[in-house]
């Protein structure tokens, strides 16, 4: 399977690009403030990530009950033994208006026949932090990316050595069955399709940077299926 592949699609969505660059940024500079156009996801794992970042256990503990917690804090603590006490990156999810989400998913359809209520827009900031953990996506499998400002952050895939088990509630990986597989630095402007579904990370050399991207989120489809429609 497929865990991301570049798409030469240097003209598709450009002003859509510039304006949730835009937006992202006013975000940013406002300090996560609400924003008249980008809304804010806010959904239970992103409750769980931001509680394992304050080590609020008790906060887990009373979302997915006493042993789940205590699986999820086993693998925090592996995380720490990996990679030492740094800044986690935390992702912030925005929506679009519905006007440009509803333009965006007309122009998937009719650029690359995909159907419209596959199609789910969403704007992603990564806002200092020096490693976003080994995760794996909740609803999406796949989806159409474009980095639109970053400072060369690593991007690593893995493989999984041995089973283990994956709690619904948190999709954080037993790393020391995880191997790399695949790294690369996403260019900005560069379209690319990605695996959401395989354990992947991204590291930065420092815990200040600002990391924006804009991407198209397929509802059903796993990357295989995707690439159908981007030969």
């Amino acid at each position: 399977m497929i865990q991301f592949k570049n798409i030469d699609l240097p003209d598709f969505l450009p002003n859509v690009r510039a304006r949730c660059l835009e937006w992202a940024k006013e975000v940013v500079a406002s300090n996560n403030a609400p924003h008249p156009f980008l809304k804010h996801r806010q959904r239970q794992h992103h409750i769980i990530n931001e509680a394992v970042n304050r080590l609020d256990y008790k906060t887990i503990e009373e979302i997915v009950g006493i042993r789940k917690c205590r699986l999820l804090k086993q693998r925090a603590f592996q995380m720490i033994r990996e990679y030492g006490d740094v800044n986690r990156i935390i992702i912030e999810q925005y929506d679009v208006p519905d006007v440009m989400s509803e333009y965006i998913k007309s122009e998937m359809n009719e650029t690359f026949g995909i159907p419209e209520d596959e199609c789910m827009p969403i704007v992603q900031i990564q806002d200092g932090g020096e490693i976003l953990h080994p995760h794996h996506g909740h609803g999406r499998k796949a989806s159409i990316y474009c980095l639109l400002q970053g400072g060369g952050e690593v991007t690593k895939w893995y493989r999984e050595t041995d089973d283990f088990e994956i709690v619904d509630e948190f999709h954080i990986p037993d790393i020391s069955k995880l191997e790399v597989s695949t790294e690369t630095i996403l260019q900005e402007n560069q379209w690319s399709l990605f695996n959401h579904r395989d354990w992947h990370s991204v590291h930065r050399t420092s815990d200040v940077g600002v990391r924006i991207n804009f991407g198209i989120d397929f509802k059903t489809m796993n990357v295989d299926q995707a690439m159908e429609y981007f030969k």
